[in-house]
């Protein structure tokens, strides 16, 4: 039980800081060099909507101006189903180039690939109705395809603090990881939020798999990066308490779907640093429930080793509590202790009733959007 304490603790302690602290030393150690400068062509921004039709009109005003050639720029709402008011509301832009495409209700994937199909911009952008830009957020994505390596450019999500939701520490977390591994090497997901990739990756399209996942892993099978870009923020409101776990099965499923769909990206021997990265940020952190499971029952049966034990299973116990209680008061989220149990709490719930849905088949292929405000 020692081993196994220590080997699962070390596990948690690899996953959650080791491997971030490891990259930061290589971030600066060898440093990737990009080149970012103007690049101008045409460009493809595809909305897929289902729901969420109060915020679609200010989401085409968010997009209709940009500070970009609007010559080169073509703006598709692909509805996932018959939406007769989203619909109304794509036509009124009509005359000022929105077109308006209509999808069988086949989930979100399905909807983009109609958009895929019908659009020719050398450069695909795809962003939720939710989420609002910059006004030089497409000039700004496009820079990074100056560089002939670079194949997709991912924004970083901007949400604002909500009491009772721990979304924007996981956020700011992910965020910090992305840029560095985007420094040591490639990004291996981007913010389904908002992000570009070149067209030519975007040829081979699995319907039912999360674009902002399979799309990278294309660009890196086929010899291109993923980076992100901090200077573009999708600016998005924060998923209500209640909704936030539900999200978070949604999402780790349509990965886990993903991940064992590119499975041999997984092969060190081929892939090197994207497979350690693949198998750190996502399978590893994916398996962090078990860990922390190994930690706490083999703390129970080391009770009577010493009094440390019974420090350190105290400490868990009351960890767990405030995650807990942070579920039934907004408040407590002030504080930063709180902050991160929840945030743990929260996620391993998550995690284990994705793996649970995943290994019994369920899977996310119709789309039912997360409800956020728009910013």
């Amino acid at each position: 039980m020692l081993w196994f304490f220590w080997l699962s603790l070390a596990f948690i302690a690899y996953t959650m800081a080791g491997y971030a602290a490891i990259l930061w030393l290589l971030a600066r150690l060898f440093p990737r060099t990009r080149i970012q400068a103007e690049f101008v062509t045409s460009v493809s921004v595809l909305i897929a909507v289902r729901g969420g039709e109060e915020l679609l009109a200010r989401k085409i005003e968010n997009c209709l101006d940009q500070d970009y050639p609007s010559d080169k720029v073509e703006i598709a709402v692909i509805c996932d189903g018959p939406q007769p008011l989203a619909e109304e509301i794509a036509l009124r832009y009509s005359r000022r180039g929105v077109r308006l495409l209509r999808a069988e209700h086949k989930g979100k994937t399905h909807s983009l690939a109609v958009g895929l199909a019908a659009t020719f911009g050398e450069i695909v952008i795809f962003t939720d109705v939710s989420v609002t830009m910059d006004r030089h957020a497409i000039r700004t994505l496009l820079e990074n395809f100056a560089d002939p390596r670079v194949g997709c450019v991912s924004s970083e999500d901007a949400t604002r603090p909500a009491e009772g939701n721990a979304e924007p520490v996981y956020a700011s977390f992910d965020s910090r990881l992305r840029r560095m591994e985007g420094a040591v090497r490639t990004l291996i997901g981007a913010s389904g939020s908002l992000f570009a990739a070149r067209r030519e990756t975007c040829l081979s399209w699995p319907e039912g798999l999360s674009s902002d996942f399979f799309v990278p892993l294309q660009c890196i099978e086929s010899g291109m990066d993923v980076v992100v870009d901090p200077r573009v923020r999708g600016y998005l409101g924060t998923v209500k308490a209640k909704d936030e776990l539900r999200r978070k099965v949604r999402t780790i499923v349509h990965g886990l779907d993903v991940l064992f769909s590119y499975l041999h990206l997984l092969n060190p021997f081929v892939y090197g640093m994207v497979a350690w990265e693949l198998i750190s940020h996502k399978l590893f952190r994916w398996l962090l429930p078990l860990a922390f499971a190994a930690v706490f029952v083999s703390n129970v049966f080391l009770w009577n080793f010493s009094d440390f034990f019974r420090m350190t299973l105290i400490m868990q116990c009351l960890f767990y509590l405030a995650g807990v209680a942070a579920r039934f008061s907004g408040r407590a989220l002030r504080f930063s202790p709180v902050k991160v149990a929840s945030f743990v709490v929260i996620g391993n719930l998550a995690t284990l009733r994705a793996w649970a849905e995943y290994c019994c088949g369920v899977r996310y292929h119709t789309w039912q959007p997360s409800q956020r405000p728009l910013r």
